[in-house]
């Protein structure tokens, strides 16, 4: 039942979403700077979701709103992730995983209330995978960067403080894929105990949920 919340969330979402379009429309913004703040939950593939903790995803970007709610933007985005010391039976081991990247967004934006929007938008750019830990000082003197594309789709809930504010708050809930396939090298060891070479297939990707701030421009 765990496995399946995530979708459930996203399903939900999409159908508050889908009901805006049948709404009037009361704000339409210029444009808007936006803030999220995520955790990752149920990373894939096997060996990452054993090996590392997800404890931040975020992001900040402009957005600018092209034609009666479609946006198009750009931001920066920021993970980490720690490592899972009960994966190699050491508690003394310490280190993550930060992933800094870039990328451009576009979405779709409607207002349904004086207070209520409702968007569904995706982000797309490019993050380096920079590992830190006692193995990667050793091999590397210091941490292991690597790269890769990513992709993210989110269902985003605003509401603002009032009716007549700029300043708004969102729940978040998006799904991160980031076209690597992670390999125990990514964080500096040669072989990670109790796991096969299948667990190592697939892309790494995960949910992540969370919450917003968003300032509008336009507002009179």
């Amino acid at each position: 039942m765990k496995q399946i919340k995530p979708t459930l969330l996203l399903l939900v979402a999409v159908l508050l979403f889908s009901s805006a379009f049948a709404q009037t429309p009361s704000f339409t913004p210029k444009g808007s700077f936006s803030l999220d703040l995520g955790v990752p939950a149920r990373p894939k593939n096997q060996a990452f979701e054993r090996v590392l903790e997800g404890l931040l995803n975020a992001g900040v970007d402009y957005r600018y709103n092209v034609y009666k709610g479609l946006t198009i933007g750009a931001g920066l985005k920021y993970n980490f992730f720690t490592i899972n010391p009960f994966a190699f039976n050491n508690t003394d081991i310490g280190g993550g995983m930060q992933m800094p990247g870039a990328y451009l967004h576009v979405g779709y934006e409607k207002f349904t209330t004086e207070r209520v929007a409702f968007s569904f938008s995706a982000r797309g750019g490019y993050s380096l995978l920079m590992a830190f830990n006692d193995s990667c000082r050793v091999v590397h003197d210091g941490q292991h960067i690597n790269s890769t594309y990513f992709l993210e789709p989110q269902v985003e809930m605003v509401m603002l403080t009032d009716k007549n504010s700029e300043h708004g708050f969102s729940m978040v809930l998006g799904y991160a894929l980031y076209f690597h396939q992670f390999q125990s090298e990514d964080i500096c060891v040669s072989t990670i105990s109790e796991l096969l070479p299948e667990n190592y297939e697939g892309i790494t990707r995960y949910w992540s949920i969370g919450f917003g701030y968003r300032y509008y421009l336009g507002r009179k």
